[in-house]
């Protein structure tokens, strides 16, 4: 029988050489085991919504049962509905197994080993690692950054871009840093970069944002949407994008077919679509929440930055070591936050006795 060591050098041998250097998922993912292992703690670590989804969305579950032993059509009710809302064809919306799995997907469409790829920084991890996957050669742009807030440095964002240069990936609100770009200065991104991918997961609380207009100006950009976050189905995994009836076609060839949404997740995010009155009054709560701890919070005298997302970031080496040693304390007092970097640490806005909860615990930590 072959030594443990011997199994371990084989498998090495075997893997593509990417798989080498990629990191773990189950070490990305551990708050949502930490959570899970006690029902107690109060969760704000990924952007979820703590309400449950609309009503309605309960009925169009049961109603799933009816045709749970069946594969759904290409053409659901729920991409159709879309279309409508955005004035388009159904060829120009392209629905995911939330919106991440589609991001994924048009990065595989236009990147191979090599190829530059333009993302800010800070920003969402997981940009990084599936294009670590793909080989690209990333080239990081700073964010800009003030007592209160971060920018995009648009000017340096299009000074990046080189031949080489196959895609820039935005994500507007940030993530985690809350900042948003203009419409105009996406057109500038969209005009210098061959593609150009908008992650819009937090649109939904940017009360001044309106992308609309760029998908029938260009024919280079995808628009990345979700239902995780005002919608509140971030268990059922339902996203899509919008963009050119090509480009889609050929993100499309990079699902597995049949394999992507489920139909149980059509149906409820069709019925969270269309309750309108819940929809408005999950954005209006949450960036009413926002507000409230951000004033809070500097009023405590924390380094709190300025959010047009779901979220706030804290500045945790103005209270503590690292934002890993502050997550701990906040950890022991009851609440799971995620750590971004050794300096950055995100608070997801939940409900109002949470939100309480945080700023009892911030004015606990910094005494």
């Amino acid at each position: 029988m072959s030594s443990a060591t011997e199994l371990a050098e084989r498998l090495r041998s075997l893997l593509v050489p990417a798989a080498h250097g990629l990191p773990s998922n189950a070490e990305y993912l551990a708050h949502l085991d930490v959570a899970a292992a006690d029902r107690t703690l109060i969760r704000l670590a990924s952007n979820e919504n703590t309400e449950p989804p609309s009503p309605s969305v309960r009925d169009a579950l049961e109603r799933a049962y009816d045709d749970a032993n069946l594969s759904p059509s290409t053409l659901p009710p729920l991409r159709l509905a879309l279309a409508d809302r955005y004035g388009v064809a159904p060829e120009r919306i392209l629905i995911g197994a939330g919106s991440t799995e589609l991001i994924e997907a048009t990065m595989r469409t236009f990147v191979r080993a090599g190829d530059e790829v333009i993302v800010p920084r800070p920003s969402w991890p997981v940009y990084r690692r599936r294009l670590a996957a793909l080989e690209a050669r990333i080239v990081e742009v700073p964010l800009v950054e003030d007592e209160y807030s971060y920018a995009y440095d648009v000017d340096a964002l299009l000074g990046a871009v080189t031949s080489r240069t196959k895609l820039i990936v935005v994500c507007t609100p940030n993530n985690p840093t809350g900042n948003s770009l203009s419409l105009d200065d996406v057109r500038r991104c969209a005009e210098a970069g061959p593609m150009l991918l908008l992650d819009a997961a937090y649109t939904d609380f940017d009360a001044g944002s309106d992308l609309a207009p760029i998908l029938t100006e260009r024919e280079n950009v995808v628009l990345a949407r979700t239902f995780s976050k005002a919608y509140c189905l971030a268990g059922l995994r339902v996203g899509y994008v919008v963009g050119d009836p090509a480009v889609l076609d050929h993100v499309d060839r990079f699902l597995v077919p049949g394999s992507s949404v489920s139909s149980a997740a059509l149906h409820a995010g069709l019925a969270a679509l269309e309750d309108d009155a819940y929809y408005r009054r999950q954005v209006e709560r949450i960036v009413l929440e926002r507000e409230r701890i951000l004033v809070r919070m500097r009023d405590l005298g924390v380094r709190a930055y300025d959010s047009l997302g779901n979220f706030v970031a804290v500045d945790a080496l103005s209270i503590a070591g690292s934002a890993r040693e502050l997550a701990g304390s906040f950890l022991d007092l009851g609440i799971v936050v995620r750590v971004m970097d050794d300096q950055l640490m995100r608070i997801t806005v939940g409900r109002s006795e949470e939100n309480d909860a945080v700023l009892a615990a911030l004015g606990a930590i910094v005494g």
